[in-house]
């Protein structure tokens, strides 16, 4: 089996299979970016499922999410013909006509933690992102309620700022539309929404700019974790709004997520399965490719959920990522 992890430009050229392998199926993850450690699981999981398939699996991406570096990627694995690919992609027409053109070259393709539901697509493994966006939101409200903060008082405001990655990506569109649903009747207001185009060290620099400028809002909602891979010592406008009385909640769990939930920098957390994303992801495909196994369109994998009941329990279980 052959691992490829690298940040691929606009104008690299991908080596072709290895000719040792050649007669083994090959299938290709395309994350939205090497950066964010997220992927991470699923990169894992899916290389050692890769190994009980006894298939090629290749791992490829721009370091910071790009879009059209990311459709230059997928378009030289068609011209390699490799026999799939599980992508996580934005919800955009040019998304569509590459998906659809590597099908017509009878390459499967599936995708995974953000969709493009309007391609051909075979299938789209992840959670429930409306889900997980209305489980936040009521997760905001019960640390409010422990907080003893009013979210009912009309004369009040409890003025928010959601942090999202890049316009158009699905998954974070439906996380935000259900957050807004959640908070509607509530006396909760977006002040801004703060995009970081998917980059680790921008959100880092926003975040902090922010607070600095505004440290009077009251909530902030992050859509997804992007901040949360430094320690606390490197947020220290984040951290001084926190102890200041600011509330944070956000979507994804690891493990410096979780240290700074311990620190108090984050009252409430909801998580992926990435790791399933990974492993059954790639089963999913392959069972497709090799014996015509048609799946769901959809495969949900389920959600976690990170408070100070189970904070302790949470630490001990997720461990930090190390890069080998």
């Amino acid at each position: 089996m052959i691992i490829m992890c690298f940040s691929a430009d606009a104008g690299a050229e991908i080596s072709s299979k290895n000719t040792a392998d050649s007669d083994k199926m090959t299938i290709a993850f395309v994350p939205r970016s090497l950066e964010n450690p997220i992927f991470l699981d699923a990169f894992e999981h899916s290389q050692k499922k890769a190994v009980d398939l006894g298939i090629n699996l290749e791992w490829l991406g721009s370091f910071s999410f790009d879009s059209e570096k990311q459709i230059k990627i997928i378009d030289s694995l068609i011209e390699r013909k490799v026999d799939g690919m599980i992508i996580s992609v934005n919800d955009t027409p040019k998304y569509d006509r590459i998906i659809n053109r590597a099908m017509e070259a009878g390459i499967a393709v599936a995708t995974f933690d953000a969709d493009a539901p309007n391609s051909n697509r075979i299938f789209n493994i992840g959670i429930d992102n409306y889900e997980a966006g209305k489980v936040t939101a009521e997760g905001l409200l019960k640390v409010l309620d422990q907080k003893n903060i009013d979210y009912n008082d009309p004369d009040q405001e409890l003025r928010t700022m959601i942090m999202t990655g890049v316009k158009g990506a699905l998954n974070l569109e439906k996380r935000i539309n259900a957050f807004l649903d959640t908070v509607a009747d509530t006396n909760i207001v977006i002040e801004d929404i703060v995009e970081n185009q998917d980059n680790v060290n921008l959100a880092v620099e926003l975040l902090e700019q922010y607070v600095q400028k505004n440290p009077d809002i009251d909530i902030i909602f992050f859509v997804g974790g992007w901040p949360f891979y430094v320690p606390a010592e490197a947020l220290p406008n984040f951290r001084n709004w926190a102890q200041n009385g600011g509330v944070a909640v956000g979507i994804d769990i690891f493990y410096d997520a979780l240290v700074l939930q311990d620190r108090g920098l984050i009252h409430y957390l909801v998580g992926q399965d990435m790791a399933t994303m990974g492993s059954k992801g790639l089963s999913t495909l392959y069972n497709y490719i090799k014996y015509g196994v048609k799946p769901p369109e959809y495969i949900k994998t389920g959600l976690e959920i990170s408070n100070q009941e189970n904070l302790d329990r949470l630490l001990r279980i997720h461990q930090p990522w190390r890069v080998k």
